[in-house]
């Protein structure tokens, strides 16, 4: 069974020892993927979580995350994906009803570049402001 494990603290004690990955995964005895998967993904098996767990000389307990943190985790990826959906549908919308008003002769060539101009640098934005909240939010 994986457990899940606090990404940010494997680093910080890797780093901290100015460690590589594959160091890391040398010394462990753990497969370089596995430190990866580790520091990308938070799961481990209960024998890799007691590797870091002795080379950092910490208590292994102290390397996982509580079921709360995980529920917080899996909440704050749902609403960045629900977030990104939102932001593609609207462009997507926005794009369609601009394109229909072109065709329709309903607003001129000039007009519709500069409203998909609009359209895509608020999308950036949104897709900008999206990413930077969802990763401030994990981190806290």
């Amino acid at each position: 069974m994986d457990e899940m494990i606090n990404t940010a603290l494997v680093k910080t004690l890797r780093k901290k020892r100015s460690w590589s990955q594959e160091q890391l995964a040398t010394i462990s005895g753990i497969s370089h993927r596995t430190v990866q998967r580790i520091e990308n993904e938070g799961k481990c098996s209960l024998e890799s979580l007691k590797a870091l767990a002795v080379i950092f000389e910490i208590e292994a307990v102290m390397l996982t995350i509580n079921k709360s943190e995980q529920s917080k985790k899996k909440a704050n990826q749902r609403g960045r994906i629900f977030g990104l959906l939102g932001v593609v549908f609207g462009f997507i919308g926005a794009v369609t009803g601009i394109t229909l008003s072109l065709l329709g002769n309903h607003i001129t060539y000039g007009e519709a570049g500069m409203y998909y101009g609009i359209i895509g640098a608020l999308s950036g934005i949104s897709f900008a402001s999206i990413g930077v909240l969802s990763s401030r939010l994990s981190t806290n």
